[in-house]
């Protein structure tokens, strides 16, 4: 009996993030609110208190379960570029560190097709006024990101500190537009490109990125 209820209450929480992961993708966290959740998890506002206790922890689990794989992978990959790079006396390579950082990203959309509206609701966290869901994702995304920095350094020694910064921003602003693009079931506008495979996206966008990055200095640094 006690499996059994146990086996219940897994199953009502994970309902519940699945509910909030889709109306947070739609709507957006401040537009979201409990009684819609409850009533579209089919549960009652209390059992939302019960398992999650407030708004605020309810996005952190929505987030982290998604997000957590990403920063390990991305952690893991970055480790092995910079480990190959002083094996073999080198720089690390511009397009192997934004493949590191990019793909696992979009490897979501290949694992479930629920998991899209991760995408969206990444993509909205860097675009939109409200900071609740871009503060979790920065709380998580900055060890991995602070690696990138630091490797990309070393790629760019002729880059000054602040363009090095300003491009690789830029690389997030790119990486959070396409992540909205491949998960949403509605393209942004009409211009939008027509619906392609992850490993298309991310050879693109990492063509894309990395001509940026290498572009010259404005400053005359490079």
């Amino acid at each position: 009996m006690a499996d059994t209820h146990k086996t219940k209450q897994s199953d009502t929480k994970t309902r519940i993030l699945d509910e909030a992961e889709k109306l947070f993708a739609q709507n957006g966290f401040k537009n979201t609110s409990i009684s819609l959740l409850a009533r579209k998890a089919r549960v009652n506002q209390a059992a939302v208190n019960y398992h999650f206790g407030s708004k605020g922890t309810l996005v952190e689990q929505v987030i982290s379960r998604r997000i957590s794989p990403i920063d390990r992978q991305r952690m893991a990959n970055l480790q092995t570029i910079k480990e190959t790079a002083i094996l073999q006396g080198r720089q690390p390579a511009i397009e192997d560190l934004l493949q590191a950082y990019i793909e696992p990203a979009f490897i979501l959309t290949e694992t479930a097709p629920g998991e899209k509206w991760f995408l969206v609701i990444a993509g909205r966290a860097f675009s939109e006024p409200d900071e609740t869901i871009r503060n979790v994702f920065i709380r998580h995304f900055e060890p991995a990101f602070l690696l990138l920095v630091a490797l990309m350094k070393e790629a760019l020694p002729g880059l000054s500190e602040a363009v090095l910064r300003w491009r690789l921003h830029f690389v997030l602003g790119a990486l959070s537009h396409a992540m909205r693009l491949c998960g949403s079931h509605r393209p942004p506008v009409a211009s939008a490109p027509p619906p392609d495979t992850t490993e298309t996206v991310v050879k693109h966008l990492v063509a894309f990125l990395a001509t940026g990055m290498d572009a010259p200095d404005d400053a005359g640094n490079e």
